[in-house]
């Protein structure tokens, strides 16, 4: 590539997977699971340990199921910012989202016995594909660093 279209091909990635988190948080939060689940690759992997105890899981079935335990009765917010983007390849991206959630669980269905609903602050790191020129998750690891944990 030239000097010129070089830096323009990695802003309009860096622009296209700032888009693909977003959505992730908005049909994460609107429980538009058909959505979400488009927006992992086939064989992606999720990893939640640190948070849930619970072991990685892969494929977007198994994704999608473990996300909907944990919030399909909760009204939830997440927000994401200052990424770091390395574009590490063609088609593979490494990146690290500072991330903030908030999730309230409806009466007796937080699966935190004495807790209503959480806080929490962290990091998301994460590996994107691009897949028939779509970016796309193929990698997630969500780190806290603190969680506000609040009774019902």
């Amino acid at each position: 590539m030239d000097t010129i279209s070089e830096p323009l091909a990695r802003l309009v990635a860096f622009e296209a997977i700032k888009n693909v988190k977003a959505r992730y948080c908005r049909f994460l939060d609107t429980k538009d699971w058909p959505a979400f689940a488009a927006l992992f690759t086939a064989d992606a992997m999720m990893d939640v340990h640190e948070d849930t105890g619970r072991e990685p899981v892969f494929g977007v079935d198994a994704i999608v199921a473990q996300v909907r335990f944990a919030v399909d009765h909760a009204a939830t917010s997440h927000q994401v910012h200052s990424p770091e983007i390395d574009l590490a390849g063609g088609d593979t991206a490494h990146v690290k989202w500072a991330m903030q959630d908030r999730v309230v669980w409806q009466p007796g269905q937080s699966p935190i016995e004495g807790v209503q609903s959480i806080t929490g602050y962290g990091q998301y790191h994460e590996v994107y594909r691009r897949v028939d020129g779509e970016w796309k998750i193929t990698s997630l690891r969500l780190s806290r660093f603190h969680v506000d944990m609040h009774g019902a």
